[in-house]
């Protein structure tokens, strides 16, 4: 019988678009499946608000839901609730719909891991304001249609994969040790060698997050306003921080485990696992660089306002016009001397 690997916040999550405005069901392209598609057919109130169009990254043709020109699904109503599942029930669903937030993989024909993603306001306060380290366990079914394959993926078995998955959230979970202490311990897991000769240099490391950040955001900055950022960065850091992981330490952690289970590292990327932790703690810190950003134009940062910063990176990280590919793109051009002094810190 196939497995399940789960956080056991995904047990207690109930999607309810009041609370969130069906912040899913607005803005995104929703792509219909086949199987969907074949279900819809008879209908034509749901395939008069189906379209054809263009996925750049993948270069097909797919199925799409048309969005009213206010950006909002065709189905929605005006409860924020989808016409179609209360019609014609959950099955009748795209894949996408009925599986987000959750995010399931398909480790081998047995075994499967389902996480959720913090692009749902609902799941990102469930999985952040916890107080208590995250904890999971084994279920029987996967509750998903889109499911993502990485049987081809590993470069060791599952139950190898399993293991060192296990050790990097207990390393991420040390709350024995400072969130540098455990991001150091998290490199060297995945073979990363700590270069005792060189320091961690606070001026190149704002450079490199504030040009990452100009990449991502498409800021188009000038050298003064690069400048400028780097600066004012530099010189809050410290503090801002500081008071980030006095206050907020249960919400760093969370973050940091949910990335990494959800994301499904060390293999999230394609490259070795090294390379995927590198991508790892690059996303880290650039979540640091925005929160010090975030606290020097907005002083008073409360519980909720860090879960929603938080989101709003993900969101950038996970839709924008190159988001991770700002941070891949400084992974692949720094060797291990620069990355050391850039982003492992005492």
């Amino acid at each position: 019988m196939a497995k399940c690997i789960l956080p056991d916040y995904v047990k207690k999550f109930k999607c309810d678009g009041k609370l969130c405005g069906a912040r899913c069901c607005r803005d995104w392209r929703i792509v219909v499946d086949e199987k969907t598609y074949e279900k819809f057919l008879p209908l034509e109130e749901i395939t008069k608000n189906i379209e054809w169009s263009r996925d750049p990254t993948h270069e097909v043709d797919v199925m799409t839901i048309k969005l009213r020109d206010d950006g909002i699904c065709s189905f929605l109503d005006e409860d924020c609730l989808c016409s179609i599942q209360k019609k014609h029930g959950e099955n009748f669903l795209t894949a996408i719909c009925q599986s987000f937030p959750r995010v399931t993989y398909k480790l081998d024909d047995e075994t499967f891991q389902q996480s959720m993603t913090l692009t749902c306001p609902v799941a990102a306060q469930l999985i952040l304001l916890a107080e208590e380290p995250m904890t999971f366990s084994e279920v029987d079914n996967v509750t998903a249609r889109a499911v993502i394959e990485l049987n081809k993926h590993f470069p060791r078995s599952v139950k190898s994969f399993l293991e060192i998955q296990r050790n990097a959230i207990k390393i991420l979970q040390d709350r024995n040790s400072t969130i540098n202490r455990r991001l150091k311990n998290f490199y060297e897991l995945f073979g990363g060698k700590i270069l005792r000769d060189v320091e961690f240099n606070l001026k190149n490391h704002s450079l490199t997050l504030v040009e990452i950040f100009n990449k991502m955001y498409g800021a188009d900055l000038n050298s003064a306003k690069k400048n400028d950022l780097c600066e004012s960065y530099a010189l809050c850091r410290e503090k801002i921080l500081g008071a980030v992981h006095e206050n907020f330490s249960n919400v760093l952690e969370n973050y940091l485990v949910n990335e990494f289970f959800m994301r499904c590292y060390p293999v999230a990327f394609s490259g070795d696992e090294l390379y995927n932790c590198k991508i790892f703690i690059a996303s880290y810190r650039l979540l640091e660089f925005a929160l010090v950003l975030t606290v020097i134009a907005h002083p008073r940062l409360t519980l909720n306002g860090m879960a929603n910063l938080i989101l709003s990176v993900n969101d950038m990280l996970d839709h924008s016009h190159g988001g991770m590919d700002a941070l891949i793109d400084f992974v692949k051009t720094c060797d291990d001397k620069t990355f050391t002094s850039t982003m492992l810190e005492s």
